[in-house]
């Protein structure tokens, strides 16, 4: 992204060389120069904040992650993130201009990599889970949260009559649009999207739930809107809780899962360990739920 300034531009690129080089002290210097120039260009206010952060220097890091929001408070390279994981707030969410622009960014090539790569199979288990809770029989309305490209609709799609849809990120939309999976699909948040569905036999939400710290809101909005089974995968936390990671997706533990639907209302069909994915080749610990 250009600045339209170009001094300012090369400076910027320069920068960048020096942090590949682990300079982190020299690229900061000059980024802060940059921004004399372009006191506007938040891209590059996010920059010097990261590098700050890089070079030890935290507390000017946290001014500069701030002077960031203020420039795009919608927030859509998730600075409230590296905020959270310096301790500066709590972290219950990732902000959704982020993450529609994290897959916005990745969706040509989403299938690809999570399976390919990641060994991705977060669908195929969920799948299991519900069949194994509900072996028979034909699902009449279904809603899957976090869509992204489809991967749990096609999962699910002989078991259910009638499928929805919901996802933040228009592309990977756009992508579960050419599969002919679904019967309807939204671009949007997971909570507005079930405030206006009709109610629904099963709601699934394959690693979605990753996202989002604080559970309760889905929770208590599945649970005005189901009429069956809520199925989910989630990354598992030891200890209690929930907790931001610096892959910047949240882990939740059993106890914080178990206690949570008691308290919504739900009944534990399924509760099970599951790896649904890998990480630099290492199994990721998590859960599969299936709630009624």
């Amino acid at each position: 992204m250009s600045s339209g300034n170009l001094t300012a531009d090369r400076r910027f690129a320069y920068a960048q060389m020096l942090r590949k080089d682990g300079d982190a002290v020299a690229a900061a210097d000059l980024l802060a120069q940059t921004l004399e120039l372009t006191p506007h260009w938040a891209e590059a206010q996010f920059t010097l904040a990261e590098t700050l952060a890089e070079a030890d220097r935290k507390d000017e890091a946290l001014a500069a992650y701030n002077a960031y929001l203020a420039l795009d408070p919608a927030d859509s390279m998730g600075a409230a993130v590296k905020l959270a994981l310096l301790g500066a707030n709590s972290g219950d969410a990732l902000p959704e201009a982020y993450v529609r622009r994290l897959f916005d960014d990745y969706a040509a090539r989403f299938d690809t990599a999570l399976v390919g790569k990641l060994k991705y199979r977060g669908p195929q288990i969920l799948r299991a889970a519900i069949d194994q809770a509900q072996p028979y029989g034909m699902f009449s309305r279904a809603y899957d949260l976090g869509c992204g490209t489809g991967l749990m609709g096609a999962a699910l799609r002989e078991r259910v009559q009638w499928l929805g849809g919901v996802d933040l990120s228009p592309a990977m939309i756009k992508e579960a649009e050419c599969k002919g999976i679904y019967d309807e699909l939204a671009v949007g948040d997971m909570l507005n999207a079930l405030h206006d569905i009709e109610s629904c036999d099963l709601i699934v939400a394959a690693d979605v739930l990753t996202y989002v710290g604080d559970l309760a809101p889905i929770f208590e909005t599945v649970r005005t809107k189901l009429d069956g089974f809520f199925a989910f995968t989630i990354q598992k936390k030891d200890g209690d809780g929930f907790a931001l990671g610096a892959e910047h997706r949240f882990s939740h533990s059993r106890d914080y899962i178990t206690a949570l639907a008691y308290q919504k209302g739900f009944e534990i069909l399924l509760l099970q360990d599951a790896v649904t994915r890998q990480e630099k080749g290492v199994d990721v610990p998590g859960l599969v739920a299936v709630l009624s």
